[in-house]
């Protein structure tokens, strides 16, 4: 008897367990005409926007031209290109399932960068501007790169360091100038046998001897005289680049 009400109870439970997971079958499958859920048509939408209508390039773009204009001291031409970079950035790739390869710490950090940007703007803090925007192109290239649109990850690097140098040589902080030396170096050593492979030795030449320029400074002067002509030779590696479509 006891044996028989265990059988019993065996195949009860049996079938209790095949009522649950027909249940859950029936609760989570997609509509009979075979079409995706609203919520799964909801989330490839907004992959497929979110690809197409960001523009890192375009927002580089006025960067550089907003960065210029504070060169120039022309804050009304910097507040114009920074609103026409606020509407592009709109359109950024929010972190999370939609796009797991974007970062939440470089999304709050571009937000944190972008805050001090208008600032700086707002009071015409020519160096704050120059720091915040540079370090927004940064961020800019680095969502390129984790977007898989930056061929050369080592060019926008170049070009942030480059300008990072710059900036720190007016602040006069040489502990901060010997970081951005040795990120030079580092990025440079990337860079530089692409830049020779391609016609480009004496850009190479010239490169390599700015940086045993870089190396054998020792004083905040020498760096700030070095910094222009860094400034062009990087310019003119990303023309040699820009040349071949690669930006």
């Amino acid at each position: 008897m006891r044996g028989r009400l265990m059988y019993l109870a065996a195949a009860g439970g049996c079938f209790l367990l095949a009522g649950v997971v027909l249940w859950h079958h029936l609760r989570t499958s997609s509509p009979r005409d075979g079409r995706p859920s609203s919520e799964a048509r909801v989330f490839n939408t907004s992959v497929r926007e979110g690809a197409l209508t960001f523009d890192g390039r375009r927002a580089l773009e006025e960067l550089d031209a907003l960065l210029e204009a504070v060169e120039e001291g022309d804050w009304a031409r910097a507040r114009a290109h920074f609103s026409e970079f606020e509407r592009i950035a709109r359109a950024l790739p929010s972190p999370g399932l939609t796009h797991p390869d974007v970062s939440f710490a470089l999304m709050d950090f571009f937000h944190l960068y972008r805050v001090q940007l208008e600032r700086a703007l707002s009071t015409e803090d020519s160096a704050g501007a120059m720091f915040a925007g540079n370090q927004l192109g940064d961020i800019i290239w680095d969502l390129r790169v984790q977007l898989g649109r930056a061929p050369l990850p080592e060019l926008g690097r170049l070009r942030y360091l480059e300008r990072d140098l710059r900036y720190w040589s007016e602040m006069g902080d040489e502990q901060m100038i010997r970081a951005r030396v040795r990120g030079l170096e580092r990025a440079w050593t990337s860079l530089r046998p692409v830049v020779a492979s391609g016609r480009g030795r004496e850009l190479v030449e010239r490169f390599d001897e700015l940086l045993e320029q870089l190396r054998a400074a020792h004083a905040v002067e020498e760096y700030r005289e070095i910094a222009p002509e860094l400034e062009e030779v990087v310019q003119q590696v990303e023309a040699h680049f820009s040349e071949r479509g690669v930006r």
